[in-house]
Order: C-alpha cells, then structure tokens, then sequence
C-alpha cells in the first residue's frame, strides 16, 4: 500500500476555510465523534480530511506506529454512514471514487495519452491541478457546462459542492490549435472520457459528449482496470477468467464448509475480528512468520510480496481466504488464529499482527491448474 499512500504526500492541501466546519470536526479533538458527524454537509470532503490528518501524522511519527491514512478515511467513513443512515449508499459511493481518485496514477495516464495523442499528429496539454484544490480554473468553468445537453454535478479532482454528484474528473487535456478538450472521469464507478471542440478559455458555455474515438476511450477504461481504479464487476481482463475460476470455487469450498463467504476489495470491504479487510489486513499482514508487502493491481513493491487476485471473508469474520502470486508463485492463503490488535485510548486501531500461512485445499488450488 506504500505507494497508496504516499500519493498525495507532495500535491494534496487540507480543505479551505468555507469548509472550516468540516476541518474543525477532524481536528478538534475534544468534539464527540457523534457530533462531528452530524455536522458533515459535504462526505468526500470529510473523508479528504481525514486522510489528509492521518497522512500528516504518519509524516510526523515516522517511529511510531499510527493509523493509516486509507484506514483512517474507513473509520470517516463509517462514522458518516452512522450518523447519517439514510444516505449509507451515497456515502459508499463517495468512499468508493475517493479511493479511487487516491489511486489514480496522473503521471502514467499522462505519458500513455502523450503516446495516444502522438499517433494522432497531436498534441496536447494537461490541465495542471492538485486533489482537493478549490482554487482550480476548471471548477469555476464547468459549473455552466452540460453533457449530452443536461445539466450535471460535478467532483472536480476532489471537489464538490454536490454529495450526489454526477461525475468525478480525474483529468484534463486540452489543445488550444486543433480545439479539443478532453476530461477523464468516472461515472457511477467507470470509465468515461467526454470531449468537447472548445478551447480553455471558452470551455464554459461547452456541451460535453462522450468520446466517438473508440481507442481512447478503451484505452483509458483499460488503464483503469490495470492500475487498479476498477469496480468488482470489472476485474483486470488478464485475470478475468481465473477470477471467474476463484468464485466458482470458492462458493463450493463455501458448500463444503456450510459457510458463506463474500468477495471483498478496497472499495467493498469485510472484517476479521475488528479489522478492515483488505485494508487493514494488507497493512499488518505476515506470511509464514515473515513481514510481506501486500499488492492490489499496482500499487506496492517490496522484496517479498503478495499480489492479491482475490479476497473472501467468512461470514463471521474470523476467516480469510487471499489467492495471488507469493514472489511470483501461484499461492492461497489462510489466516490462522486470531490477529494481535493494538488499539489506542480511543479504541482506534494503531497496530496489529495478522498471520497468514500457505493454503493447501484441493477444492480451493485447481483454480491454478
């Protein structure tokens, strides 16, 4: 998760005074975590808050252990669904696109539309921008812009005045010569590249429309899925077919056991006695005694490491089941007795141990063979 987390260590600035309510509810210490809650008006930005203190902290206590920034916007993140329980599937999604927009690599998108955009006889400039920066140009003009001659909302590299907004911008590339503005978004979870023939400058009177040039937008939905800014339904399409494998199996290995199990990933996740899972389980997870970095797509490197394919949690939380490569080695793993769980005054994690050793289930291993 190292590189998860470090993403936004140079570029991310804390939210502006007109959300002060919002920093005061995260930075207060002596407010009631109930009451901070119910004064939240806007979710993704509390959750940017919250990650944005933790990662601050991590910065800060370098000997220490502290909670992770991405464990810490899941605590936000079910405090918001509890004081808030008529809107849990709009908090989901905003807790969904924020992992999501933590995760975008904007530097590799970057250099793979440069070569999109080269075999075009074009060339392009990005829109320069920092998440959850309010002083962005862009937010100001596309407040009067449509898509498909509707009005929409819209979360502008992490900003919003809109809980249910309508699309996430990840990205801007416009050509001032040939008229082509470009955004890279998220609807709803996926992929969609809009484009509109106006010029920075003019881009507020603009109707946006999907894309017409088929490779880009493939080409960018494939980017997507193969650095990990996917949804479950769109595995990596490499990996589709084994992870079709791993489900079927899994629901037999479930039969067998009489025992439900649920897929999870960073966006949909599960617990272990307590513990986020993967999240957290990627955090303080070891491998036959050993510390190993965890890898979910493309994020972490380390010298031993496990890249997960899938993830399923027992029903009852004290089961988990990761498939993946161990060193480049087809593996399944097992959580073996109860993690060690530190927890702080307040009952927040700040430690844990969780043991995982090789699984050898012969239900469970054909889906390598």
């Amino acid at each position: 998760m190292r590189k998860l987390l470090l993403v936004l260590g140079v570029s991310v600035l804390v939210l502006s005074a007109c959300h002060k309510a919002t920093e005061d509810s995260v930075t207060n210490p002596s407010t009631p975590r109930e009451q901070e809650t119910k004064e939240v008006t806007n979710y993704f930005h509390y959750l940017a808050a919250s990650y944005q203190k933790a990662l601050s902290h991590e910065k800060e206590a370098k000997d220490t252990a502290v909670q992770s920034p991405m464990a810490a916007t899941l605590v936000a993140m079910e405090e918001l669904q509890l004081s808030n329980p008529t809107d849990q599937a709009l908090i989901m999604k905003n807790y969904s696109d924020f992992q999501k927009l933590v995760q975008y690599n904007t530097e590799k998108w970057q250099e793979e539309f440069a070569s999109w955009a080269s075999s075009m006889g074009q060339s392009y400039h990005r829109l320069e921008h920092r998440n959850f920066d309010e002083k962005n140009e862009l937010i100001e003009k596309l407040e009067t812009t449509t898509v498909s001659q509707k009005k929409v909302r819209w979360n502008i590299f992490g900003v919003s005045s809109d809980n249910a907004y309508d699309y996430l911008v990840l990205d801007a590339y416009y050509d001032d010569q040939a008229r082509h503005f470009y955004l890279f978004t998220l609807k709803d979870g996926q992929a969609q590249v809009l484009y509109a023939d106006k010029t920075l400058e003019t881009i507020s009177a603009v109707n946006f429309e999907e894309t017409e040039n088929t490779d880009l937008a493939q080409g960018f939905k494939e980017f997507l899925l193969k650095t990990g800014v996917t949804t479950e339904n769109e595995p990596d399409a490499d990996n589709s077919a084994l992870i079709d494998k791993i489900k079927v199996a899994m629901e037999s290995y479930s039969d067998s056991k009489s025992e439900k199990f649920k897929s999870t990933n960073l966006a949909t996740y599960g617990r272990y006695y307590g513990l986020a899972v993967p999240d957290q389980i990627m955090q303080f997870g070891q491998v036959d005694g050993e510390n190993y970095t965890f890898k979910w797509h493309g994020y972490t490197v380390g010298e031993k490491r496990f890249e997960i394919l899938a993830c399923y949690v027992n029903e009852a939380g004290t089961e988990v089941i990761l498939f993946g490569y161990k060193d480049g080695r087809p593996t399944i793993l097992h959580t073996e007795g109860q993690p060690e769980i530190e927890k702080n005054e307040a009952g927040t994690i700040i430690n844990a141990q969780v043991h995982f050793a090789s699984f050898h289930q012969p239900i469970l291993e054909g889906v390598f063979n």
